[in-house]
């Protein structure tokens, strides 16, 4: 695997385990519920490095330097352990997720096989190895390889980004930088630890800056998702975020009285990514929790991916959302030292302000490439664009930049044409959320059937649903929001769509699902789902 170049950043995430000796201060809690209150287990910095120490010799007892290492283990500390026990003995971790279903069993069980781990850890190792961790940390070289991310799979087959000590210390300084993040800040996440939002920003960010961070299990915000806004007034947290679907959920699914008992006046950074960042959503968001004290001007879009490490754009701390161009918010400015260009990628050129194109970037938190595939590493790597010395990374994403903002219109992949005019599935989902007040997930994908592209939605309708008023509900959003006729509307039942791990639309999976006549209600032709 190529090296990267070292940048000679910081933060240290291992060096400031390290000075966490004798610490009890707090550096990580956990959250549970029972009925409508819950309780906060903590570990202190000091407890922290010495769990990681006992991870750190168990791993070693059974692996050596280099070694690749899964670690499935549930949220909550024994991950966190598990997972900085590695990096800490020197050795390659593999986040995934605990593989409690046999579709994550399956897919855990191809990423041993992909990377040729040693060791799996699911659970939370055992205090047997109390006195075998080493003293110190491995003082790993910055082109070293810290982990593997494995992407979501909502395109295309999961692969392996190539994460590297330097790169990682690289994405942490700019998300300080941006957000202005130091020990005064407390964090509160329920975001998944194998993902690279909840695994950099939930996670080793807290660590590299000093600050706690109480965590909550992503199935209890899934239950109630009241609970992430409640949890953030109750720490008195600074610092969070989540996707865009998130934030609707947040307002969904409660009700004014309840959101007026919060304070949210603590919170300055209210991160939002890992998904396209909806401008209605953000307005919704900022009038309901309003009364609860949030300000709008906390609200912090951003843009980033795996291949990134996590972090390539965001708006400063304190500017809020801003302007919005057809719905789509800004993302932001590029961190310090990334480059972002929109590209033309039939001609190989750059294009100008104001123009949509593919979006390329260089910097240094870009990956090395994708593990044991050096076709897909190449092709998502190696783009060059003349008279620039550097190789960018393709990210398959679809943007503007305009004023040294970038806007993200969703994933190439995504874009439907329609009468000569390109339209982003993300747009199509949303408008029909919108219609149906939330109600059912929905998937928008093209379809190529006998050389014609056809425009499928597959929307979940609930048992007892007025079919009817669905499918009229799905043609007025669309007619109305983008002059669109889809030519095919399956109404399936809830469960229907498929989604990634972490909660976004995996429209090629749900495409193929209706294809194979897997969805439990018969797809309609145009003629019947629009009277």
């Amino acid at each position: 695997m190529a090296a990267c170049r070292d940048k000679g950043l910081s933060p240290d995430v291992l060096g400031a385990l390290a000075a966490g000796a004798g610490d009890d201060t707090p550096a990580f809690g956990f959250a549970r519920w029972r009925g409508g209150d819950h309780e906060v287990t903590r570990w202190s910095r000091d407890a922290l490095l010495r769990a990681v120490r006992r991870a750190a010799g168990a791993i070693e007892a059974v692996t050596a330097p280099g070694d690749r290492v899964v670690v499935a283990a549930p949220p909550g500390f024994g991950f966190i352990a598990a997972f900085l026990g590695c990096l800490w003995s020197g050795r390659i971790a593999v986040p995934a997720q605990t593989p409690a279903t046999a579709r994550a069993r399956a897919f855990l069980d191809r990423l041993v096989a992909v990377t040729q781990t040693r060791l799996v850890i699911e659970a939370p190792l055992h205090d047997a190895a109390r006195d075998a961790g080493p003293h110190d940390p491995v003082k790993p070289r910055r082109d070293a390889v810290a982990y593997l991310q494995f992407t979501s799979g909502s395109t295309q087959a999961p692969r392996g980004a190539v994460i590297t000590h330097g790169a990682l210390a690289a994405n942490l300084a700019a998300i300080g930088d941006a957000w202005d993040l130091g020990p005064a800040d407390r964090g509160v996440f329920w975001l998944p630890p194998f993902h690279d939002m909840g695994l950099v920003g939930a996670l080793l960010t807290p660590i590299a800056f000093g600050f706690p961070a109480t965590l909550m299990h992503p199935s209890a915000f899934l239950q109630r998702p009241g609970r992430w806004p409640a949890l953030i007034a109750a720490e008195r947290a600074t610092f969070s975020g989540a996707p865009n679907f998130a934030y609707d959920l947040c307002v969904d699914r409660s009700d004014a009285a309840d959101r007026a008992r919060l304070d949210l006046s603590t919170w300055r950074v209210a991160v939002n990514g890992a998904e396209p960042v909806m401008a209605h959503t953000l307005a919704r968001f900022a009038e309901a929790y309003g009364p609860a004290g949030f300000s709008a001007a906390a609200l912090a879009p951003g843009y980033g991916l795996a291949e990134s490490v996590l972090f390539v754009t965001a708006r400063r701390s304190g500017k809020g959302a801003g302007a919005a161009r057809e719905g789509v918010v800004s993302c932001g400015v590029p961190a310090p030292g990334t480059i972002v260009r929109i590209v033309d990628e039939t001609q190989g050129i750059a294009l100008p302000d104001g123009a949509s194109g593919a979006v390329w970037v260089a910097g240094p938190s870009i990956a090395c490439g994708y593990w044991n595939d050096a076709a897909a590493s190449t092709d998502a790597f190696g783009a060059r664009l003349p008279g620039e010395p550097h190789a960018f990374l393709r990210t398959g994403d679809v943007g503007v930049l305009h004023g040294g903002e970038l806007y993200i219109c969703g994933r190439a992949k995504d874009v439907i044409v329609r009468a000569g005019r390109n339209v982003h599935a993300a747009d199509l989902e949303h408008a029909i959320a919108c219609a149906l007040r939330g109600q059912g997930r929905t998937a928008a994908f093209p379809c190529l059937e006998a050389a014609e592209e056809r425009l499928v939605i597959v929307h979940e309708a609930p048992a007892g649903a007025d079919e009817g008023a669905v499918r009229a509900a799905i043609a007025d959003a669309l007619g109305a929001g983008f002059d669109i006729v889809p030519d095919v509307v399956a109404l399936a039942a809830p469960g229907a769509v498929r989604v990634t791990s972490s909660g976004k639309i995996a429209r090629a999976a749900t495409r193929d699902a209706w294809r194979a006549g897997l969805l439990a209600r018969p797809s309609l032709s145009n003629a019947e789902a629009h009277p």
